[in-house]
């Protein structure tokens, strides 16, 4: 049998418990991921062509590689 966990309510002038049994399952589905950070070891005219090309569009150069590895991530998926 699993032991019941409760939690002092916060305000302790009302001295509650709360019972985490009635606590429901929430779903977030507009919630992103985490990214991970990673290190990636690009030539310095390669960096500075991708920068370029992020200026013209608006968009910081990390946005644009990222987007860029995940359309070709898809496509390869689709081709496999």
């Amino acid at each position: 049998m699993k032991k019941k966990i409760y939690v002092r309510d916060s305000s302790p002038e009302t001295g509650r418990d709360i019972d985490w049994s009635q606590a429901a399952r929430v779903v977030f589905p507009n919630l992103k991921p985490s990214p991970r950070p990673v290190s990636l070891t690009i030539p310095g005219i390669t960096l500075q062509k991708i920068r370029r090309v992020a200026n013209k569009q608006g968009v910081p150069y990390q946005s644009l590689i990222n987007s860029w590895l995940a359309e070709r991530a898809a496509s390869e998926i689709k081709a496999a």
